[in-house]
């Protein structure tokens, strides 16, 4: 019998005790791995992982004051620091299956409960190994964003003998829905669902269907996972997303509600919920959940400003304007003073407040400092923040800043009508119906010019005077989605004719991200991603 090691395998060890890092440490080196490594806390893990490329990781959940092991894999994750092939296996002290569920987008490829033996390790350790193992050739191809070659690998791997075919199936609906053929997602679920209850395969079909803006056949696939488990707390995430898009607010809050009850450490759903309560006017929820997100948010990645604003502008709702400036005061020092974001977000909340206190000057000098910190952001703020901006500063007579913050916004989302019928609201308000209307308009007018400019020289064949104007054009318009997709494309119809791959791929590619952060389900980004492997599998 072969006898199992870990030759060739650099392991982590995260553990806040150091008798239980010893020990684990111990069980592993009868196995020969080429390198382990340890650390005691979320600061530790995370340099370690930035410097190394980790096989295994095992991990503690509770690592005591600072980041938790969900946080340190959802950063891991998030900023790509773990191989696709690694194995990520969190451990914990008890049954903590409510604590340790997290984030739906970051899960751990295990658990495994203390005490443990040796045997019980490697066990897992082997078991996890062997799935990724069946999959490095597919991994390679993830991890270079070659989703069809990934696809192909499965396919081939099916075709034949593969122990592992369920592991398969789900990779390859996983990388199809990346690709964005909903369609086929849908056809390999239903199958497999044919033969029996799969729940990974009613969530990619759920996905499929809601992707394809089907949604009262995506709600049903969600509710149907709901009622088999209540404990899925992913499905309930989808189904609310799903209630959202069928403009039934209420109920998808109560289905957030819920999901937080399942999983309530998750920043992600908490942040959803406050947002949803906030639309439905219940702003003692909208409060609440905002605050958690405040808390869990202090050691993880996906802590912003926006979360202690929310705060603010719920207790402004209750008439607790002095209440809110105290919170202002937690966003600074959370924040710290060199963070252009949280001073902004900071400044535009202290306008609100004062506004709302009738301290004109106060509102006055805080908004000039929002827009002195708004100039030094370099991503984009959300719509809601801008137009929360524009508000205020319509409210406190400065129409020209107004303008310019709602002429950018539109630009940028042109195509957007719930921004536009907000944006009208703003001006109705201030008793400027007729000079915002006028605003949008014209605003709007100027970018369907730009993208009907660049539409006839690519028509024309003037490819490089296309691809200059597009590049142009989304410097003052980053966010805009059509004038991203076509600046890609004109790059991509350059590649086409000229065989100029190196210069182009990887620049079209930046603006294609951009489309996929702003809107993850544009069919448009998957066919030209597409068109790039295959154009850039041609030169190679």
């Amino acid at each position: 019998m072969k006898f199992w090691s870990l030759k060739g395998k650099k392991v982590l060890i995260v553990d806040d005790f150091h008798e239980m890092r010893s020990l684990t440490r111990s069980m592993l080196t009868p196995f020969n791995p080429d390198l382990v490594k340890v650390a005691k806390d979320g600061t530790e893990a995370v340099n370690l992982l930035q410097d190394i490329k980790f096989d295994i990781v095992l991990c503690d959940y509770n690592l005591g004051e600072g980041k938790d092991g969900q946080q340190i894999l959802e950063e891991a994750r998030h900023r790509s620091l773990l191989p696709h092939s690694a194995v990520y296996i969190m451990i914990t002290a008890e049954n903590t299956s409510r604590m340790v569920m997290g984030a739906i987008d970051y899960l751990p490829d295990d658990y495994i409960s203390k005490p443990f033996t040796k045997n019980q390790l490697q066990a897992r350790l082997q078991k996890q190994m062997e799935k990724k193992e069946s999959l490095l050739d597919i991994s390679k191809a993830v991890s270079e964003k070659d989703y069809n070659k990934a696809v192909s690998l499965c396919d081939k791997q099916l075709s034949g003998k593969a122990k592992n075919r369920m592991g398969l199936y789900k990779t390859k609906a996983e990388l199809l829905i990346k690709l964005g053929k909903y369609n086929e997602v849908e056809k390999l679920c239903e199958s497999l669902l044919e033969q029996r209850d799969i729940p990974w395969a009613a969530m990619s079909l759920g996905q499929a269907l809601y992707y394809q803006e089907k949604y009262e056949d995506a709600e049903e696939v969600f509710e149907s996972l709901i009622r088999d488990n209540p404990a899925n707390a992913a499905a309930h995430d989808w189904l609310a997303r799903t209630l959202e898009k069928l403009n039934d607010f209420e109920r998808a809050q109560e289905i957030i509600s819920t999901a937080i009850e399942i999983s309530p450490k998750s920043i992600l759903r908490q942040r959803k919920l406050a947002e949803i309560a906030y639309k439905n006017k219940d702003y003692a929820s909208s409060e609440k959940a905002a605050r958690e997100a405040t808390q869990i948010g202090r050691h993880s990645c996906y802590k912003k400003p926006d979360d202690y604003s929310c705060v603010a502008k719920c207790m402004l709702k209750r008439d607790a304007a002095k209440e809110a400036l105290h919170i202002v005061d937690q966003l600074k020092s959370r924040f710290g003073e060199n963070h252009p974001e949280s001073n902004f977000h900071a400044s535009l909340t202290e306008s609100l407040v004062y506004r709302e206190m009738g301290e004109t000057e106060k509102s006055v000098a805080a908004v000039e400092a929002a827009m002195t910190a708004f100039a030094g952001i370099s991503e984009q703020i959300p719509s809601n923040v801008a137009m929360d901006l524009a508000d205020t500063c319509l409210a406190l007579g400065k129409k020209d800043e107004a303008d310019e913050l709602i002429r950018q916004l539109v630009r940028n989302h042109h195509d957007n009508q719930h921004v536009l019928d907000r944006t009208r609201d703003i001006y109705a308000r201030a008793g400027l119906a007729g000079e915002g209307n006028t605003l949008i308009k014209d605003t709007c007018d100027e970018v369907v010019k730009i993208n009907n400019q660049g539409a006839r020289l690519l028509k024309q064949g003037k490819l490089e005077e296309s691809i200059e104007l597009f590049i142009e054009a989304a410097k003052g318009m980053p966010e805009n989605i059509i004038i991203n997709l076509n600046a890609a494309y004109s790059m991509i119809m350059q590649m086409q004719k000229t065989g100029m791959v190196n210069k182009y791929s990887r620049r079209a590619g930046k603006y294609l991200d951009k489309v996929h952060a702003l809107d993850p389900g544009n069919k448009k980004y998957y066919q030209l991603m597409e068109m790039i492997q295959n154009i850039s599998s041609k030169a190679a």
